[in-house]
């Protein structure tokens, strides 16, 4: 099955257009879209509620629908990452199941045998929207890094509202694991699958910022090696960290089994990734879209990022 993929959306107001227009032209059989989509900070929290709430309405779901005039059988697959504001995503829920598959928690079936599954929560950053992070590990929480920020807001309720992180309130390693076992249920047991995760592997190509140092997530890490082995983990696929692949000169790096991708992403042209699912390794290719260009997939030779 062949998958068009990219994340961090956010860093330029022509990039959900761009991606939805190469959707089009390359007509995968699934798009999926993976955390920091939403351009549309005003200033505070506060003040880009409303505007992270009208890009949604406004440019997000009438993207999607025009995408669907075009591509009625191909669904879409998103969830808003650790920059999107969460008091928006209930536009999106309303939709969830129809137009848009969320991501966020969520076990995906996209084919016979073949799911997507889905997790947005990154760990702990210097930022102060909460919307979307979680202390990492049961061991390894990330709170005690001086750099990130352990105090920040969250906007659920439509409100920014004061929240102060807290590892004994559930991490993302207790998510993982409670996916794991979604994935082990009779039901799933004999399907492959697609992990995405807006959070990279820690200590990767994948993670890694100015200076050479990796923030990644160590849980997400642990996930993808308990399911590798297994064979069902076909492909992981990040963001976040969307300077990474100019840091580390490289989109892909290999945990045991598992291919794992950061297309990154920059405000002069949106990065993609093409994969088929039959074949991620022999498949995999970045695709290039400037602001007046069509689509350009890359040769094999250029996964890694030129």
């Amino acid at each position: 099955m062949q998958v068009l993929y990219t994340a961090d959306t956010h860093v330029h107001p022509g990039h959900l257009d761009r991606f939805l227009r190469a959707a089009k032209e390359l007509s995968p059989q699934v798009v999926i879209m993976g955390g920091d989509l939403i351009p549309a900070w005003e200033g505070p929290i506060a003040a880009s509620i409303e505007p992270h709430r009208q890009w949604v309405s406004d440019l997000l779901l009438t993207g999607i629908e025009r995408f669907h005039e075009a591509l009625p059988d191909v669904p879409v697959l998103l969830d808003l990452g650790n920059d999107d504001i969460a008091a928006a995503r209930p536009l999106i829920e309303a939709r969830d199941g129809m137009d848009l598959h969320l991501l966020h928690r969520r076990v995906v079936e996209i084919g016979e045998r073949l799911a997507v599954v889905g997790y947005m929560a990154v760990n702990p950053t210097p930022f102060a929207i909460k919307d979307c992070e979680k202390p990492d590990c049961r061991d390894h929480d990330g709170l005690s890094d001086p750099r990130v920020m352990k105090a920040g807001y969250v906007t659920a309720s439509g409100k920014a509202e004061p929240c102060r992180l807290d590892a004994t309130a559930g991490t993302i390693e207790d998510d993982l694991d409670e996916l794991s076992s979604v994935l082990e249920e009779p039901r799933l047991r004999d399907h492959s699958f697609i992990f995405v995760a807006h959070a990279p592997p820690r200590d990767t190509a994948l993670d890694e910022m100015p200076g050479g140092l990796h923030v990644g997530s160590i849980a997400v890490r642990r996930f993808i090696e308990r399911w590798g082995p297994t064979g069902r983990l076909l492909v992981s696929l990040h963001g976040h960290i969307h300077e990474s692949p100019w840091m580390s000169g490289r989109v892909r790096q290999q945990i045991g089994k598992v291919p794992c991708f950061n297309a990154g992403q920059n405000k002069t042209m949106l990065q993609a990734l093409l994969l088929d699912t039959g074949a991620v390794a022999d498949s995999a290719r970045l695709v290039t879209v400037t602001g007046a260009g069509s689509a350009t997939v890359m040769e094999k030779g250029d996964i890694q990022l030129v």
